[in-house]
């Protein structure tokens, strides 16, 4: 029976929460089989808060409340703007186009049927960076829509919950104004006003982060591979701390999506007398040469240092999760990784994993889901969404110098 997600009565909250949500599955490379999506999304956040593995382009967090303006000047209902907010962004599409660069068009191809809306996929930096001042979702907006675009909106302040004002601009006062002609003449490229009013947004309200950081001292051509970038390697020690962190511990399980594949392969062979031979292969191929760069690290990794990450930051460490990490690496430090790929501890660690988190649908448990396996399921080095970031910096930089 395949999985399904059922859209009940939900409120605009819950829906925006089920779309970031829904978000966590569209990570390259990073299909959760193995149930580490959780700590991944920490370290991202902890590293770029307010990004995404979808967003594309920097100046759509401009784009999207120029839009929303231009709907309060036309004092669109609340019980409208969802539809014209909608009707807004699909016209969008057709000005980005006219430009040479567009790469990055969110909904290109899908136009009017566009379900994943710009405005949602950029939400959480609006919010995280303080553009959209009340810190509130988008359904929450859209709800008190004509209210707060008449000035009667009542907003309680994020930091001192104490206190209510009215009359306050829910977006930033020193928002840039678009240029002439927008939107029917729109491109991805900033203005060195607006590259600098986002600068100083990302430098207040993610103080202490990478993405502070770079989005100062980097610049437009940031390394492909954020652990090689030379900006990032002489950020302060507190940030290079939580960088190193991310880097081991991707490391660290890279191994486990490859052992994973590895069993899945085998079992389709026995189960299935399917000849899986060349995916056998490949994934043993792939532990060796992980193992090799397992093995080179200076010491084995410590999950503590994670879980307190985690516990500083607020989030969630299922039980089940921590002992799967720290008994994958307890075994490692034990066995040594050129041992990964045989160990039956090893082996049968993963099992009872995928058993855990997929109950009767688990491949290795269930001869009829081993039809439908994909190889390489979830394999591939976490980069914590340095593939969009490396260009959110790359639009910002070039908007500063010009």
């Amino acid at each position: 029976m395949q999985a399904t997600l059922t859209w009940l009565d939900l409120t605009a909250s819950d829906r925006d929460k089920m779309r970031r949500v829904l978000d966590l599955f569209k990570e390259q490379g990073t299909l959760d089989e193995m149930g580490l999506g959780s700590l991944r999304d920490v370290l991202s956040d902890a590293l770029f808060p307010g990004t995404s593995s979808i967003q594309t382009r920097l100046r759509y967090v401009l784009f999207i409340p120029w839009l929303y303006r231009r709907l309060e000047d036309r004092r669109v209902g609340a019980a409208e703007v969802q539809q014209a907010a909608r009707r807004a962004e699909v016209d969008l599409i057709g000005s980005l186009e006219r430009n040479p660069d567009n790469a990055g068009i969110i909904g290109q191809r899908a136009r009017g049927a566009l379900v994943r809306l710009p405005s949602s996929v950029y939400w959480g930096a609006l919010t995280r960076w303080g553009i959209f001042q009340p810190q509130q979702s988008q359904g929450w907006y859209q709800s008190r829509f004509d209210a707060l675009a008449s000035g009667r909106g009542v907003v309680g302040r994020a930091d001192d919950p104490g206190v209510i004002w009215s009359r306050q601009p829910h977006w930033h006062p020193r928002l840039p104004e678009p240029l002439a002609g927008f939107p029917w003449e729109a491109s991805f490229a900033l203005t060195h006003d607006e590259a600098d009013f986002l600068r100083g947004r990302v430098e207040e309200r993610c103080a202490g982060t990478l993405l502070a950081w770079l989005v100062r001292n980097g610049s437009d051509s940031p390394a492909e591979d954020v652990w090689k970038d030379p900006d990032a390697l002489r950020a302060p020690e507190s940030i290079r701390e939580t960088l190193e962190l991310a880097r081991r511990f991707s490391l660290h399980v890279e191994g486990i999506p490859l052992l994973y594949n590895l069993l899945v392969a085998a079992r389709r062979r026995e189960v299935l007398d399917s000849d899986e031979a060349e995916s056998i292969d490949e994934f043993r191929s792939g532990l060796a040469e992980w193992a090799a760069r397992e093995a080179d690290e200076n010491h084995p990794f410590q999950p503590e240092a994670l879980w307190e990450l985690v516990v500083r930051r607020g989030g969630r460490l299922p039980y089940p999760q921590r002992v799967f990490i720290e008994s994958w690496s307890r075994r490692i430090a034990e066995l040594g990784p050129d041992g990964v790929a045989d160990d039956d501890r090893l082996r049968a660690l993963v099992a009872e994993r995928e058993l855990r988190l997929k109950g009767a649908r688990a491949r290795l448990a269930n001869q009829s889901r081993l039809v439908d396996w994909s190889p390489g399921a979830g394999v591939g080095r976490m980069d914590f969404r340095w593939f969009r970031v490396r260009q959110l910096l790359i639009d910002l930089h070039r908007g500063v110098a010009a």
